[in-house]
């Protein structure tokens, strides 16, 4: 006995016809009658009776009926599990991000796809936010990532997947004067250390502060967040950075970070090009990402405690 007999025994009972049945299977009529034949001599028994042109189950024949329905149901389930994770998903998917999306937030996400399709191979390589939409327009790279501002080309659809938590990030001698939280003005009053003035995060964070009555008081301007956070580690400054990016050195006590007093969120983007045609191992990725956009949007209290 095999699958394919219990499906033919299945189907047959379905149809109460031995002409579909033998259509539906790619077999012939007599093919159909061998097939029933056969488990009657496994079970030693009839499976069915004809009555009115109907096939009425035995008892036998009805334990065998359900049964079926589940072999084949958990074969099937099996087979496109394999072929999901065998053979859909084996292909390559390049990925163009901002530094501090890549490194921080979208590594955990590719674990975490890696692990579920470990046959796809994944190149992602880390840009400035205007190459990663030139990527994506050029067609350079399947999926591009970047934050705080969203693009603007009829071309490229956005999709928003997260907002990670923006935090006041200090060096250990920092000593605060009161209270967990700090608020803008607060905040804006120290020596800040930011990135330059025409790059989207820097436009966010006067963006989101502006009409708070602060002024910024920026004595260093840099392009890497590495940078930026050695500078305050040797006590140079402060900044307003992505939770994601600092909380190994918080956690290592490297660095000091304060929650705004009121919710400051940077948008994160996955980006992509509407002309492009998807693969299978594309399309496993997007739902993976449509998934995480549906379940885990990141909070600081959800995320990080």
């Amino acid at each position: 006995m095999n699958i394919e007999t219990l499906k033919v025994f299945k189907d047959l009972i379905e149809t109460q016809s031995f002409t579909k049945t033998a259509r539906m299977n790619y077999i012939s009529q007599s093919a159909v009658s061998q097939q029933i034949k056969k488990l009657e001599m496994i079970f030693k028994t009839k499976l069915f009776i004809k009555r009115n042109d109907r096939f009425e189950l035995t008892r036998v024949g009805k334990l065998l009926y359900e049964g079926a329905g589940d072999i084949i149901k958990t074969y099937d389930n099996t087979i496109s599990r394999i072929r999901e994770n065998f053979e859909d998903s084996k292909g390559e998917i390049k990925i163009s991000s901002i530094y501090t999306v890549g490194i921080y937030l979208l590594n955990n996400y590719i674990r975490g796809f890696l692990s579920k399709y470990p046959n796809t191979k994944i190149n992602l390589d880390y840009y400035e936010w205007d190459e990663v939409i030139n990527k994506v327009l050029n067609d350079d790279c399947d999926f591009g990532f970047v934050a705080c501002k969203k693009v603007n080309d009829i071309n490229i659809s956005s999709l928003h997947i997260n907002d990670e938590e923006m935090v006041f990030v200090a060096p250990n001698s920092y000593q605060k004067p009161k209270g967990e939280k700090i608020d803008f003005t607060e905040a804006f009053k120290v020596s800040l250390i930011f990135f330059e003035k025409n790059t989207p995060s820097r436009k966010f964070v006067e963006c989101v502060t502006k009409g708070k009555k602060v002024s910024f008081n920026v004595t260093m301007e840099m392009n890497n967040i590495e940078t930026i956070k050695a500078a305050i580690m040797s006590n140079a400054g402060y900044s307003i950075l992505p939770y994601t990016s600092v909380e190994n050195d918080y956690k290592n006590g490297k660095l000091k970070i304060f929650r705004f007093s009121e919710p400051f969120y940077r948008p994160v983007y996955m980006v992509y090009n509407k002309r492009k045609k998807f693969s299978p191992p594309l399309s496993l990725f997007m739902n993976f990402m449509l998934n995480i956009k549906k379940n885990k949007t990141i909070s600081y209290e959800e995320v990080y405690g």
